[in-house]
């Protein structure tokens, strides 16, 4: 059947307390969508032709000759009404032909081909267009056939009235039903049936469609709101004599027709209205959403106008925000969020500034011995339980894990936020990492696993803080850069040496003399002199961390 759309969908909105007068007729618009569509537009039209009828019978009818009204009961009107009626009727049932079937399908899960798809989605958003052609071309033809009609077949007295009331009565008439009509029948479409045949697609995207634009939506809405009732008015009140006959009949006219305006253009700015004001309400909850940083929030509503497009443009954007989001948190994974933040905020380039830090080293002793024939799942493993509880302890102490070594890790105090007191921090974080590491070494050792060793140096000095890498001409002719944030310099080379010192001198904790003059608690330690140190001319005094 043309208007079975099938199974009852499960979008309805459920009818507010006290309210369940409303379910019938909620579960009918949502059953039977298209059904309903049509009766909205017939209701809509037969309203203009009861204020056609009135008017005419009234202001034109009742003033002409006994021939010419026998000629309009007897022949015009009933012709008229015979064709314009069945034709309309006939043309929107032609362009809802393929919607039910459609509507029917989607409600089922069956397939539907995806021109045939495009197809239906267009004939849908067209429908208000095609409504609007269509009352048109059934009233306007009634201005032109009925005062000739009359002329013809009764003579032309009275032509020049006959004509302008007749014009003015189905100028009124059209204007009533069709912007009626197309606000009506919009919302409605928008409301019941956009939600199930847009559910991946957009309408104010979809090409080949008839869309009124914004202004041309205004303009109605002040024929609708302002011209229709003024001109109804004037054209009583032309006719508006006292003393004449018939006075009583067409003072209640005027009266008629001005509750009728009335009434009328509160239903057009109501339907426009509630248009306007649920979409600036739903732009107004995804704007207080966004600012709440919830960026997976989306707008659900599908319209084919430019407020529309607005919203597909809101939820791109918000679609763009939840991906840098993710881009963001996920930078800050392969570097420490404080240093994702500076670069995005200071770092435009490449380069950097000298800094007095302190650089800690870390290494596990043996390791490349120990994961021989290992498999490698089982040394991702034991790398990154190590790794946790030593990224926890300098994270803890305020450090930057600036590298993962292999085995070991590379750690940065007083960057990228400046800290007196870095060298503390290093020697601190350096006690508790090892701390930490004896808890893991219970845990392998419960496991039947060799606990493991480390060593650590530390060593405090000027460095070159910065973004380092390569600049690389894009694919747009803008330059793109290759880049790490990274310390380098003489410090960090000594730091590292400091590390390898734990093999020789005594460890598991070595810190520099730089380091040890830089510290303002206290820490056992006891030195270890001047050592010699690869590739650094002279020696270097060390200290090691007791206890």
């Amino acid at each position: 059947m043309l208007f079975d759309q099938g199974r009852q969908p499960e979008t309805i909105p459920p009818a507010a307390p006290g309210q369940c007068w409303m379910r019938l007729p909620l579960a009918l618009v949502y059953r039977r969508p298209f059904l309903c569509f049509f009766l909205l537009g017939v209701l809509c039209n037969l309203v203009g032709s009861a204020f056609n009828f009135v008017y005419n019978k009234l202001l034109i009818i009742d003033v002409l000759s006994a021939e010419q009204r026998a000629a309009f009961w007897n022949w015009i009107a009933p012709g008229y009404n015979v064709v314009a009626y069945p034709l309309g009727l006939g043309v929107m049932l032609y362009l809802l032909w393929p919607l039910p079937r459609c509507l029917g399908d989607l409600r089922a899960g069956r397939s539907v081909g995806p021109d045939k798809l495009e197809y239906c989605r267009r004939r849908l958003v067209n429908l208000p267009f095609y409504q609007v052609c269509v009352n048109f071309l059934a009233w306007l033809p009634g201005a032109v056939v009925f005062p000739l009609g009359i002329g013809l077949l009764a003579g032309w007295d009275n032509a020049a009235f006959i004509w302008t009331h007749f014009l003015v009565s189905f100028l009124v008439a059209a204007l009533m039903a069709t912007v009626q009509t197309f606000f009506l029948l919009e919302a409605f479409l928008i409301r019941v049936v956009y939600p199930e045949f847009f559910r991946d697609a957009r309408p104010a995207d979809l090409p080949g469609t008839l869309r009124i634009p914004l202004r041309s939506r205004l303009l109605l809405y002040w024929v609708a709101t302002a011209v229709v009732p003024v001109v109804s008015l004037l054209a009583v009140v032309l006719t508006f004599v006292e003393g004449q006959p018939h006075f009583d009949r067409l003072r209640a006219l005027a009266v008629g027709v001005a509750v009728n305006s009335v009434v009328y253009s509160a239903i057009v700015a109501g339907v426009v209205g509630w248009n306007l004001v649920s979409w600036v309400d739903a732009q107004a909850r995804a704007t207080e959403e966004i600012m709440r940083g919830n960026y997976d929030y989306r707008i659900d509503e599908k319209r084919p106008d430019e407020f529309g497009r607005l919203t597909d443009r809101f939820n791109d954007m918000a679609a763009g925000l939840a991906r840098a989001r993710l881009l963001r948190e996920t930078f800050g994974e392969f570097v420490e969020p404080d240093v994702r933040d500076q670069i995005l905020e200071y770092y435009q380039g490449l380069g950097g500034e000298v800094q007095e830090i302190t650089v800690l080293f870390a290494d596990i002793r043996g390791f490349t011995r120990r994961s021989a024939g290992e498999a490698p799942d089982r040394v991702f493993d034991l790398l990154n339980r190590f790794f946790t509880l030593a990224v926890a302890a300098i994270r803890e102490e305020g450090g930057l894990v600036n590298k993962f070594l292999g085995d070991g890790l590379l750690a940065l105090f007083g960057v990228p936020r400046a800290r007196a007191d870095h060298a503390d921090r290093a020697v601190r974080a350096a006690v508790n990492l090892l701390a930490r590491l004896r808890e893991l070494n219970r845990e392998l050792a419960a496991e039947g696993q060799e606990p493991l060793a480390v060593g650590i140096g530390i060593h405090t000095g000027p460095a070159l803080v910065g973004c380092l890498g390569a600049a690389l001409p894009g694919a747009d002719g803008r330059q793109r850069f290759r880049r790490e944030y990274s310390a380098i310099g003489e410090t960090v080379n000594l730091a590292q040496r400091v590390e390898q010192l734990t093999k020789t001198v005594g460890g598991p904790i070595l810190l520099s003399e730089q380091t040890r003059a830089r510290l303002r608690e206290p820490v056992p330690l006891t030195c270890r002199g001047p050592q010699p140190v690869p590739g650094y001319d002279g020696t270097l005094v060390v200290h090691q961390v007791e206890g």
